[in-house]
């Protein structure tokens, strides 16, 4: 009671110290990482994937880098202090569950010379460290094309700060304890987690296009090192200028930069791994927030989402998060979806689920959403997102017995393509070479979700899915699909709920993102369901 309490305090701006007897030391972390690997359907493809690894905590470290007192940039001096309380927090729920921490203040380091944790950790090196650390750039970067133009030393004040070195030692929100480690070196830190056997880093602070990816101890030398590392990406920053390549805001930068770090460097994950709430945002990012859901196995949307909303980033300037289950139709943890809790501050939820049955406690997450009155763009398999043909065993496995226990059961929501698509979905037609005709229903020609469709509609290479007759009087179904010797289907419709307005289309084919007709309507749907127009 006393932690949840803590957590709830951090929200309304009181950061409290944990005391150790609030939590359990010694417990195996549960970790969620995001990255982006190389596709193995599609060639020079990249894919978004979730993989969730057990760490012991003794064997387990987080680095804050150069969180310092004050930054010569006046808005990365104020960016650090509005993330260091809530930093504090999680390193204090860190600390009392037995991981170490390291204070690596760059330059500063004679300010620590008579502290406890500066005097344990000076006598550590490593021979190894000696020899391979450096500030090169992985071999996994060599085609790599930085994001962003951080020439101008990426101060994105008005007018420009001027450089220099103003920093004495770390932010004094951020508690250094005796058994804490401080340390600039990554040959002193290389050294100090030999003597302590430390496989898994977490790496937090200032700045990731920076020291955070560069510093001795940062993250491509924990690579090089052989760490399981991986960037906190909520709890960091970077230094870029909004008013440079690629002209998006600061906070779009930020995205960016994450972006490249899991496809070049290492996997990121959010600090609710440890607090259990939602992750850090700074109060200036002001973007909606864009939560896309994947979880099916047959339309590549692990690929597609990321390719899309990176779009998204560079032209409307919007905040995209990820939720992720395996791209898989069975085997172990086919019945998850991490990182759901975004949907508790998304201002549009875009979803491709097939067939996933969830903990109870992440079905509400889903079920308080389509009960906000906020928007949902539903695509293909959505229509069968929650329903497993069957009941699921807790455990994971395949179907069960009807007669197990509901206590025993994952959750589903068979109903949801009736009460929120306000479909009908009863299966698909059969594959064509030719695929699916989708015409535009008459009068809707000049609706904003088809500004710039082809008026003579369009062929998508997906096989026909079966929805008439749809189940809510408030659709207004905007486009059809036709194949030979079939009844006309609806495609694509929206459902004026009173719970929230919903789009949802049965196209989505791997191959319609690449057809300008479909991916105008994609764009279109983003800001008619953001910025609701009368029709």
């Amino acid at each position: 009671m006393k932690l949840f309490l803590a957590l709830i305090l951090i929200y309304t701006g009181i950061v409290p110290v944990l005391e150790a007897k609030d939590i359990v030391k010694g417990q195996i972390l549960k970790i969620s990482l995001q990255k982006r690997i190389p596709s193995d359907s599609v060639k020079g493809a990249t894919v978004i994937v979730n993989e969730i690894q057990e760490w012991n905590p003794q064997e387990t470290a987080i680095i804050i880098c150069d969180m310092w007192n004050q930054h010569w940039c006046k808005g990365a001096t104020e960016r650090v202090s509005e993330m260091a309380p809530f930093m504090n927090n999680v390193l204090t729920i860190a600390r009392n569950k037995g991981l170490l921490i390291v204070h690596a203040p760059s330059d500063c380091i004679k300010y620590y010379k008579d502290h406890p944790a500066r005097k344990t950790t000076q006598k550590f090196r490593s021979n190894k460290a000696e020899k391979i650390v450096c500030e090169e750039k992985l071999p996994s970067e060599k085609d790599a094309v930085w994001p962003i133009d951080q020439t101008n030393g990426g101060c994105d004040c008005f007018p420009a700060c001027k450089e220099g070195g103003p920093w004495t030692h770390e932010i004094d929100a951020l508690k250094i304890l005796d058994t804490d480690a401080i340390s600039d070196s990554g040959v002193e830190i290389a050294g100090l987690f030999d003597q302590k056997k430390i496989k898994n880093v977490i790496l937090m602070g200032v700045h990731t296009n920076m020291c955070v990816i560069g510093r001795s101890f940062g993250l491509r030398n924990m690579v090089r090192l052989g760490k399981n590392v991986v960037l906190m990406r909520d709890l960091t920053d970077t230094m870029y200028d909004s008013k440079q390549w690629p002209k998006v805001s600061h906070f779009t930068g930020n995205s960016l930069i994450d972006e490249y770090i899991e496809k070049y460097v290492c996997p990121t994950m959010v600090s609710t791994d440890f607090t259990g709430e939602k992750q850090f945002r700074f109060k200036g990012d002001t973007r909606p927030v864009i939560a896309f859901v994947t979880a099916e196995n047959e339309y590549h949307t692990n690929q597609r989402f990321p390719e899309f909303a990176h779009e998204l980033l560079l032209s409307k300037n919007l905040n995209c998060e990820f939720a992720i289950g395996k791209p898989v139709s069975e085997g172990p943890a086919v019945h998850n979806i991490e990182n759901l809790q975004i949907l508790k501050d998304a201002d549009l939820v875009i979803t491709c689920i097939r067939r996933r049955a969830l903990e109870p406690e992440k079905m509400k997450i889903i079920k308080d959403y389509m009960s906000s009155g906020k928007p949902l763009l539903g695509i293909r398999t959505t229509s069968h997102a929650f329903d497993a043909k069957g009941n699921v065993s807790r455990s994971g496995g395949g179907v069960v017995s009807s007669n197990v226990p509901v206590s025993d059961q994952l959750a589903q929501w068979p109903e949801f393509d009736k009460e929120v698509l306000g479909g009908n979905y009863q299966g698909h037609y059969g594959h064509l070479k030719k695929g699916t005709d989708v015409s535009i229903v008459s009068g809707m020609e000049n609706h904003p979700v088809l500004k710039g469709v082809n008026s003579e509609g369009f062929v998508s290479p997906g096989w026909l899915y079966i929805n008439r007759p749809l189940s809510s009087p408030n659709l207004q179904v905007l486009l059809t699909g036709s194949i030979p010797g079939q009844p006309v289907q609806p495609v694509l419709w929206i459902n004026n709920r009173k719970q929230g307005k919903v789009i949802y289309t049965s196209l989505g084919h791997w191959d319609d993102w690449q057809i300008e007709s479909f991916r105008n309507i994609m764009m279109n749907s983003i800001d008619y369901l953001l910025h609701p127009v009368k029709d």
